[in-house]
This record gives structure tokens, sequence and C-alpha cells, in this order.
């Protein structure tokens, strides 16, 4: 009978420590609440509030950073011909392409961006080996802006800052690893172009300029080469005299 008045004891004084705990922390977040304008007077009360903060976050767009009327001039002195507005459209194909290749599963969905191709393939793999599926929906693109720009050894880049929504989901199997069916997923890419002006001064090893053969996957030693020097596949030449997406992240 003591051993147990002191399990009961031991009991009882751990749901009082966590009961105070508890009402310590509710204390807090209606006292945080109540400064930023809040009125909440219970559990379900928060809940909803959070549930409201979430339901607004999703249709705030992403701020983006760029200095594109400080970089233009720049670009535009080395490349007359550019247009930015036909670099933002490009940049949303590109991500456009990209999300569809990797929702469907498909490579060829990304044919045409050769630079990228390496990499989507990777991830198509991996994923096809964890049993993981992405899903994009409803995708809308707010702002964009040249963040970055750069000339050297006979190759320019250009990056591409960009605000974007679309109902995201991620699973493994059955198991949804990240979930935006309800609400939005707000967010921010960067796209990063390259335009060789003069190849002669190009690092060709340059990792940025990696290409394989579509067949056997061994990699393609200069851009002007039309087969696989290991099993002789036609390769699909690179034009690089125009602006090709070398990469894209999520920031």
């Amino acid at each position: 009978m003591h051993i147990l008045a002191i399990i009961l004891g031991v009991t009882l004084g751990i749901v009082l420590f966590l009961s105070i705990i508890a009402l310590i922390i509710y204390g807090k977040i209606k006292l945080t609440m109540k400064k930023i304008g809040f009125k909440a007077n219970s559990f379900s009360d928060i809940a909803e509030e959070v549930e409201k903060i979430r339901e607004e976050d999703s249709t705030r767009a992403r701020s983006i950073s760029g200095m594109t009327s400080l970089l233009l001039p720049n670009i535009r002195s080395d490349f007359p011909d550019f247009n930015e507005q036909e670099m933002y459209n490009k940049t949303e194909d590109v991500l456009r392409k990209v999300f569809s290749a990797i929702e469907n599963k498909n490579i060829e969905e990304v044919s045409n961006l050769p630079l990228l191709r390496n990499s989507i393939e990777k991830v198509i793999e991996d994923y096809n080996t964890s049993n993981i599926e992405e899903r994009f929906d409803d995708i809308h693109f707010h702002k964009f802006a040249i963040y970055q720009y750069e000339k050297k050894n006979g190759m320019a880049t250009v990056t591409i800052s960009v605000s974007v929504e679309y109902y995201y989901q991620k699973k493994k199997e059955e198991k949804v690893l990240k979930d935006f069916t309800k609400y939005k997923k707000q967010t921010r890419y960067q796209c990063k172009f390259i335009y060789v002006y003069d190849e002669s001064k190009v690092d060709m090893s340059a990792k940025v300029l990696a290409i394989n053969c579509p067949n056997c996957g061994a990699a393609i030693k200069a851009l002007g080469h039309k087969y696989c020097d290991y099993c002789g596949t036609t390769v699909k030449e690179v034009n690089l005299k125009s602006w090709e997406c070398s990469s894209y992240v999520e920031c």
C-alpha cells in the first residue's frame, strides 16, 4: 500500500506539473495574440486564429530580391537584343515543364532543356526507387526580377528570381510528407540561364555544361558533337548561342 501511494502521488504530481505548464503556455499564447490584435478565450479560438493566419499566408505572394534596373543596362550593352519579358516567359515555361516532368515522371517533358535533363532524370529515378510522388496543381506565377548577371570566360549568366504559388503534395507510398492541398504553397525559385558567346574560352568540362548521351549515359565531350563517342547514338546538338536554363533552385 505504501508503494502504491507513492506511485499515485508521483503520478498526480506529474499530471499537476504538466497542467501548470500547459496553462503557462496557453497564457503566453493568449497574451501574444492579444498584443497583435487577436482575441482568444480558448484553445479552439487560438486554433481558429492559426488557421486564419495559414489561409491568409496562402494568398500572400513571396517577395523576391532583384536588381533589374541596375543589371538590365549592362546586359543590353552586351546583348542588345535581350528582352527581359521574354526571359521571364522562358523562366515560367521552364518551371512548368520541370514540375510536369517530375509529377508525371516523364523525362521527355524536358527534352528541349538539355542542361537540365541529367538533374531531372536523377530526381525521377530516385522517386521511382523510393516510391515518392509530387503533385503541382493550379500553378500561378507572380513577380519576376533579374537577380544576377555575370560575363566571363566566354560565357554569360543571367539568374532570374520568381515568386510562384501552387497546390502541392509530396507522398511516399501512401504517407503524406508535405501537404498544401487545402491552402496554396507560396514559394520562390531562381533559374540560371547561360549563353556561350565564345566557345574557345569556355571550360567544356564545367559541370554547368554537363550533357550525357540519352542512350548509354556517357558524357558528351563537346557541345558540337552530334554522335556519342561510346555507342554512336545521335545526339541533339545544343545551341548555346541562345539563353539556355542550366539550373533551378527553390529558395
